[in-house]
């Protein structure tokens, strides 16, 4: 499954970045959409290179799934903002993305995704997912609920008229993790579909 990124910029350059970025999902939106619709869960990267665009963005509601790429100075932004000074080569943009993309923390009540590592953020226990368990928890907690067709399909990368308890098995090892780490959050199973609650 690719991982999704909105990328808000006052050009229409997705054609552009496509060519660099294939891995990821690319959703390009204009920055008057940015207050309605920036992702607080998501991964988010601001193009921000005039004072117009700068203007239009809340710097409060920026969190650390936030990366911008300005030929603006440091001052204009808030202290903690992640900063990649343009201009820059495609290749320092493409691994400063990358980089920012994989070390970037998914956050639900007191689990805490980074680099396939779940962490309980309240006892500070923690255990190694594998790559799959990841993107399938990722997506648990971005979406809240998702159908196991879906999670089969776009994550295992198996046909739905296959029939395979390789999904029941990795939502087995998930849920083991998760008692182990003392975690209060659960992964329920209601038919078809797939919640994530505390």
């Amino acid at each position: 499954m690719k991982n999704k990124i909105n990328i808000f910029s006052d050009k229409k350059i997705k054609n552009f970045l496509e060519e660099f970025f294939d891995e990821f999902e690319l959703t390009v939106m204009d920055f008057t959409e940015i207050e309605k619709i920036f992702d607080k869960t998501g991964t988010n990267i601001l193009f921000l290179n005039n004072i117009s665009n700068l203007k239009l963005t809340n710097f409060k509601n920026l969190n650390d799934n936030c990366l911008i790429l300005s030929k603006l100075n440091k001052k204009n932004f808030n202290q903690n903002s992640k900063l990649i000074k343009t201009p820059a080569s495609i290749n320092y943009i493409k691994a400063s993305i990358e980089s920012f993309v994989e070390n970037l923390s998914i956050q639900f009540y007191d689990i805490s995704i980074i680099n396939e590592k779940l962490t309980n953020i309240k006892n500070n226990s923690f255990c190694y997912l594998t790559k799959l368990e990841s993107e399938i928890l990722s997506h648990l907690i971005k979406e809240k609920e998702s159908s196991k067709n879906y999670i089969k399909e776009n994550i295992l990368k198996i046909k739905s008229s296959i029939q395979t308890n390789s999904l029941d098995s990795h939502l087995t090892r998930i849920r083991k993790k998760m008692i182990k780490i003392k975690t209060s959050v659960k992964l329920q199973s209601k038919g078809e579909k797939l919640l994530i609650k505390i």
